[in-house]
């Protein structure tokens, strides 16, 4: 049982990497059918690679949420990110671009910028089966707990900290989506870009918490050198974006810090090899 839970764990963190690099290929095969980028990556789900898209970030979600951190607060991080994957997919950006090897049918868009009705309806049927399906495996997390333990308690045992702080956020940030879902007006329009924000802050997060956790560790300070090098990194790849005014800037913001994030999830896969926890 061990083995393979340890050879599980092992298929998931390359798996998510192999789910980043399909989403680069499809990328990389739409700009092979014309002569420009998006400006963004986000605005790929307007061209061929939608399908690709969502389904990438939506197994990236999946990924970051199953894999145990190695600490609380670095489980805490990836949950969070891994929760916000799947509303950058879901609710697409109001930028559309103008780089896809197909033309466009009726406009995502209407002249003010804001999302045509038939993507909002795409949004409300999405983001609602999300959250529904965010609560009900709470529900049916509690539930399992309660029947494998024979006892609701053991949902909340003593020792189980990780599991009550894990589990509290996570109800929390649905019951936040899903009150900004319900009432506030402008959800559709820019919960991409707070999403897709906070995905990437949350695992720069969980790289920094990553460092931290090894700095004293003289058998890791290769590890410790390069998950810190990697952070700067992530850190200095937002610079175009306060002092540039390059169209692509976005585009080239998110593609580093998605590769430097897979530079940081490769070492760890090395490092934490033997092991079951990020």
């Amino acid at each position: 049982m061990g083995n393979a839970a340890i050879q599980t764990y092992r298929y998931l963190r390359i798996g998510l990497v192999g789910a980043v690099a399909f989403l680069a290929v499809s990328i990389l095969i739409e700009r092979g059918e014309v002569d420009c980028w998006q400006t963004s990556i986000s605005g790929y789900y307007y061209t061929p690679v939608r399908a690709v898209f969502v389904g990438a970030l939506i197994a990236v979600g999946l990924a970051l949420i199953v894999i145990k951190g190695r600490t609380g607060w670095i489980d805490l991080s990836l949950n969070f990110a891994g929760m916000l994957a799947p509303l950058v997919a879901l609710v697409p950006t109001t930028n559309v671009g103008d780089c896809s090897s197909v033309q466009q049918g009726l406009s995502p868009v209407n002249p003010d910028g804001s999302l045509a009705s038939w993507v909002v309806a795409n949004v409300d049927n999405n983001v609602w089966a999300a959250l529904i399906t965010g609560f009900v495996g709470i529900l049916a997390w509690i539930v399992i707990v309660t029947f494998a333990k024979r006892s609701v308690g053991a949902v909340l045992e003593v020792g189980s900290e990780t599991l009550r702080r894990g589990l509290f956020a996570m109800t929390a940030f649905l019951v936040v989506v899903l009150l900004a879902f319900r009432f506030w007006d402008g959800f559709a329009d820019h919960a991409h870009g707070w999403s897709a924000d906070g995905f990437f802050v949350f695992l720069a997060v969980a790289v920094l918490l990553n460092a931290r956790e090894i700095r004293h560790d003289a058998g890791k300070r290769v590890f410790f050198t390069l998950y810190l090098a990697t952070l700067v990194a992530m850190v200095l790849a937002v610079a175009p974006l306060l002092f540039s005014s390059w169209d692509h800037n976005v585009f080239v913001v998110e593609a580093a810090e998605i590769l430097l994030f897979g530079v940081f999830w490769s070492v760890q896969t090395v490092e934490l090899w033997e092991t079951t926890s990020a």
